[in-house]
């Protein structure tokens, strides 16, 4: 198979030319065009997309409390499909039961999906503690290691970040065993200061989740859990770059103060993301979710709840609103998160010798078409709108 496009952004550049796929690998790169390839005109083509924390999407919740274990993996594929319509390839499905776990590993190990591609599975707690502003604490559930190992045999090898509050009393324990079984561990919806913050990243936490969101920020007193995930050498920073979020002020701070080779863009992405603007029912203790016509997915209370736009959308708000060049912004959305977990060998540039993992993208910064290893898994002409019409119609407040 072969594609091409005017602007194909390559390892070593954007380029006009042709790329040959073979075996679900870039087997060589043409310059000019190919009457036999599929001509993409000058839409671009960036590399796969891997987006390593995301929820959900279009109605599609794999960590649900939703029926039987082959129901559950209907969703799972529903979801993956749904991400690449957004231009997602790559995803570390962001799940949190022990159930939910166990799905999204039994719908890997089945092989290839029709959708974005699972390189591992994140858990985003159940050991969290702040929940920023204007938000309902409810405290955490015990700390246990049993707990943990149970996780950990639910992935079936899969689990590759957890994600806690390490300022949890008792805590450690659950870190030194999630450490010594190969998954990285985050800092994630944390009161800690400074100091605090820094421990842990000392003991071994190297993911700073959501930077900014969920997490004690600058004092000029004390720089807070913001500033040590800044600071630290140690520390992959994720970062959610729709501009609400972080504002788009704060995003060009975070890139002058750490290199841009140490943030990983995430979608922090929810049910809600591409659904109707309006009020969504849920059963938090903070009641109901309200997307609003800018995007932000929000309690009556107006604490975020989310995210309800993709990395795509975030690629074109830091190039066309912060300014950031394409090629930089393409290393923190698709290589960063490779390099970090161990896939860049293989994915997160477009290469000879490398995974023809590519979506296909309009100046607007929709998905035309998306490949996961040389396979079409999204074609906007053929597919549509990727939506959970029964999400919709049970959830949206009419």
């Amino acid at each position: 198979m072969k594609v091409q496009s005017t602007r194909i952004y390559m390892e070593d550049g954007c380029k006009a030319g042709v790329l040959t796929i073979e075996n679900g690998k870039i087997t060589a790169f043409t310059p000019g065009t190919d009457p036999e390839a599929v001509d993409y005109g000058d839409k671009r083509i960036i590399p796969g997309i891997f987006d390593t924390h995301n929820h959900a999407t279009c109605g599609f919740n794999p960590g649900e409390d939703f029926g039987t274990l082959e129901e559950r993996k209907a969703l799972v594929k529903g979801y993956l499909k749904a991400l690449a319509s957004q231009g997602t390839v790559n995803v570390f499905p962001t799940v949190t039961p022990v159930d939910a776990i166990a799905a999204v590993a039994a719908v890997h190990d089945e092989g290839p999906q029709d959708g974005a591609n699972i390189l591992g599975i994140h858990s985003e707690g159940p050991w969290l503690s702040r929940v920023g502003e204007k938000g309902i604490r409810t405290g955490w559930p015990e700390v246990s290691v049993e707990t943990a190992k149970a996780m950990v045999e639910a992935g079936h090898g899969l689990l590759r970040l957890v994600a806690l509050a390490p300022e949890i009393p008792g805590i450690e324990p659950v870190m030194e065993y999630f450490l010594s079984q190969g998954v990285d561990l985050a800092a994630a919806h944390s009161d800690n200061n400074y100091v605090q913050a820094t421990a842990a990243y000392d003991k071994g936490v190297s993911v700073a989740t959501h930077t900014g969101n969920v997490m004690t920020g600058l004092h000029h007193r004390d720089v807070g859990g913001l500033g040590a995930a800044l600071l630290h050498e140690g520390v992959e920073c994720e970062v959610i770059c729709d501009g609400l979020h972080i504002c788009n002020e704060m995003l060009k701070l975070y890139f002058r103060m750490k290199s841009t080779d140490r943030f990983m863009m995430i979608s922090d992405l929810t049910v809600c993301s591409g659904g109707p603007v309006g009020r969504y029912k849920s059963d938090s203790p903070e009641g109901d979710m309200n997307l609003t016509p800018e995007g932000f997915l929000m309690s009556d209370a107006g604490r975020l709840r989310g995210s309800s736009q993709p990395v795509l959308y975030d690629i074109g708000n830091l190039v066309e609103k912060v300014g950031v060049p394409m090629e930089t912004v393409l290393k923190m959305a698709c290589l960063n998160p490779c390099k970090k977990y161990g896939f860049a060998d293989r994915k997160g540039t477009l290469a000879v010798g490398k995974d023809a993992d590519f979506a296909v993208i309009t100046d607007d910064y929709k998905a035309q078409a998306t490949y996961s290893e040389g396979r079409k898994v999204y074609d906007r002409d053929v597919d549509g709108v990727i939506i959970n019409d029964r999400f919709f119609e049970e959830f949206r407040v009419k």
